[in-house]
């Protein structure tokens, strides 16, 4: 059977001498033209095959410069080579830059995030992005936190210090609240010469508060920790605890005015906080139930507790039974408790935290519980074997909550109305005791 060879229809030559390559154009069975280079290169015939003239064209005038220049096989682009090209390029376009500066971009971004995916870290740049907040200053922030804290009902004294020592802070580090670093707070912290680890423990606290006030309100980073709270805190000293003995308790209670012996009793034989003591009124006294309720906007761990009244702290409070309001009056608690541990005549005066100390050890002798004695505290165990217990008798602890006052005793200062009140109400006692008597 003889074969039948195609047939060339034409042959076009582009390229002269040893760089000249031919075209020729075949017709194949199917009635479609088949194009077909042909050149010489390193002593051997090389052929290509394409189905468009075109294409045919744009490579062999590649490989003819690329015969000139001595470039070997393969180096010249294909029709698909120039569609992404051209795709590239309009890709680039759009965003004004041309392709040689889009691919010198990708590469420097590639050799500083390496390890990653650029849209990972176009993505994490995005997310963290501090220009997208809203710009406040250090004492624009300060001012708003201290309006929130007085609009919450945060006690006066809090809100003082507070405001003493932010606008301490906000006079030393300046500039927007998000430009601050943990390095300038920690200068300000340690620059404070005067102060103890404990005081500038206690101005941190107040910074980071102020800090994650600023985080809520969208001043800063939502996901991120504060530079206040990676801020450093100072090692405190270990301090010895100090309490009252039944004692000194007992003629602290007899020195006391009026005014401030609600908190003392209530501290000493409830072991509430003093600055708990200042938010509760009369009310939350509850008598015939036998406890004290301390509602958690009223506590400092913001969370209710129910505190045991023992007997002895009913007779202390005795005077004020039917009275309602605030349960202290008086501005200046410090000073006043000063002035009653001189009048008591207590050795090296007034001891700091001396009523919750005591009472927290007094209490956990007599009941052997800390878990319970944590709970009417507002302190976790761990908190009480390390700052609070310290170790008493079986008896001592029997003698604080035996501390009754005298017969016929009154409180100095008491106001006119609740003198006659008291007056009435130690005669029914005596009037049913006589009974009493009578009848055995």
């Amino acid at each position: 059977m003889i074969r039948k060879r195609k047939r060339r229809s034409s042959v076009v030559e582009i390229g002269n001498g040893p760089t000249r390559v031919k075209i020729y154009t075949i017709t194949r069975k199917d009635g479609y033209d088949q194009f077909t280079l042909a050149w010489k290169e390193g002593g051997r015939r090389r052929t290509r095959t394409f189905a468009c003239m075109d294409e045919a064209k744009m490579i062999a005038q590649q490989t003819t410069v690329r015969l000139q220049n001595g470039w070997t096989m393969g180096e010249e682009a294909t029709r698909r080579d120039l569609e992404i090209l051209r795709h590239c390029e309009g890709m680039a376009q759009r965003f004004g830059v041309t392709l040689a500066a889009a691919v010198d971009e990708w590469v420097s971004a590639r050799s500083v995030v390496e390890g990653i995916t650029l849209s990972d870290a176009v993505r994490f740049y995005q997310a963290n992005r501090s220009d997208l907040l809203a710009v406040r200053s250090i004492t624009q922030v300060a001012g708003e936190f201290i309006e929130s804290l007085s609009s919450k009902g945060v006690s006066a004294i809090y809100v003082r210090n507070c405001k003493h020592h932010l606008k301490r802070f906000s006079e030393k580090v300046k500039g927007n609240i998000a430009d601050v670093t943990v390095a300038d707070i920690n200068q300000f912290l340690t620059g404070l010469k005067k102060l103890g680890p404990v005081s500038k423990n206690g101005i941190r606290r107040n910074i980071v508060t102020m800090f994650g006030f600023a985080k809520r309100n969208g001043y800063l980073h939502p996901e991120r920790k504060t530079a206040a709270e990676l801020s450093e805190s100072f090692k405190e000293p270990e301090t010895e605890i100090q309490i009252f003995t039944p004692e000194e308790m007992e003629k602290i209670l007899l020195a006391a005015h009026a005014r401030i012996l609600p908190l003392i009793a209530i501290g000493g034989f409830a072991g509430i906080r003093s600055a708990e003591v200042e938010r509760l009124t009369w009310q939350d006294i509850k008598w015939d139930r036998g406890h004290i309720e301390i509602a958690g906007h009223k506590a400092k761990t913001a969370a209710r507790r129910i505190v045991p009244l023992p007997e002895n702290l009913k007779a202390w409070l005795a005077p004020w039974r039917e009275k309602t309001g605030p349960i202290l009056s008086i501005s200046d608690v410090s000073g006043a408790l000063g002035d009653t541990a001189v009048k008591a005549q207590i050795p090296g005066g007034w001891r700091q935290n001396a009523l919750r100390h005591s009472f927290i050890s007094y209490r956990v002798s007599k009941t052997g519980d800390v878990a319970r004695t944590s709970l009417e505290a507002g302190n976790s165990p761990k908190m009480i074997f390390r700052h609070y217990r310290e170790v008493v008798t079986e008896e001592s602890s029997e003698a604080w909550f035996a501390i009754m006052p005298p017969e016929g005793w009154q409180p100095p200062g008491l106001d006119w109305a609740l003198r006659d009140r008291w007056r009435k109400l130690a005669a029914r006692r005596s009037s049913r005791r006589i009974d009493t008597d009578n009848a055995a």
